[in-house]
């Protein structure tokens, strides 16, 4: 937890939005989360991703349903993947937004496939839509800009390719409508493929 705490404060350095991988601290429970909001000083996203969605937390099931519930009205974001919504209820907030996650850590599915992934996503009232699948060939590359560049304008998602083949969606995601992309920091990393963020920041600086 102490660890967790130092690189939360280094973080929010450098960047103005956080993901709070709330998974990786041992032995997590609810009551840190009231540790963790006092240290938060920028908008966050909690995340808590079981092993079966490559996650690290090692309580139960109905632990980590409980922490992400109790996030809900104390941060400003909530990630919680597609397979727990469609098997669990949540008490929603106004003061958070749900973020509902699809994640395919082996490679990308058909075009059409990721659309019925998105049509069981909006079934269960996102307020963002987040689609992040493995990418093995620069074929598949097109499929996630054409997500973004086909999606209804009222629609928030955010589009990731994982991967060392998907890292350049990660910098043309957001100019391409993306919600907000993923970078990594010298500390810390949770996804194959995240580009830290001061190369992210000296890409976006030369575009602009």
């Amino acid at each position: 937890m102490e660890v967790f705490l130092r690189n939360l404060e280094k973080t929010q350095r450098l960047s103005n939005l956080v993901e709070l991988r709330v998974d990786y601290i041992s032995d997590m429970t609810v009551s840190n989360l009231d540790s963790i909001r006092a240290k938060t000083t920028v908008p966050a996203i909690v995340t808590c991703r079981p092993s079966s969605e490559s996650g690290h937390f090692a309580g139960s099931e109905e632990d980590r349903i409980s922490i992400l519930q109790s996030a809900i009205g104390m941060f400003e974001y909530v990630d919680i993947e597609l397979a727990t919504m469609q098997h669990h209820e949540f008490n929603r907030n106004e003061k958070t937004k749900f973020i509902i996650s699809y994640h395919n850590f082996v490679g990308t599915p058909s075009y059409w496939d990721i659309q019925k992934i998105i049509y069981n996503i909006n079934t269960c009232n996102p307020d963002i839509i987040k689609l992040a699948t493995m990418v093995n060939h620069d074929y598949e590359v097109t499929k996630l800009y054409r997500l973004l560049t086909n999606k209804p304008k009222d629609e928030e998602r955010i589009v990731v390719g994982m991967g060392a083949v998907g890292r350049m969606t990660r910098i043309l995601g957001p100019l391409l409508g993306s919600y907000l992309t993923y970078a990594s920091t010298p500390w810390c990393e949770s996804a194959e493929g995240q580009i830290q963020i001061a190369d992210l920041k000296k890409v976006y600086n030369t575009l602009t």
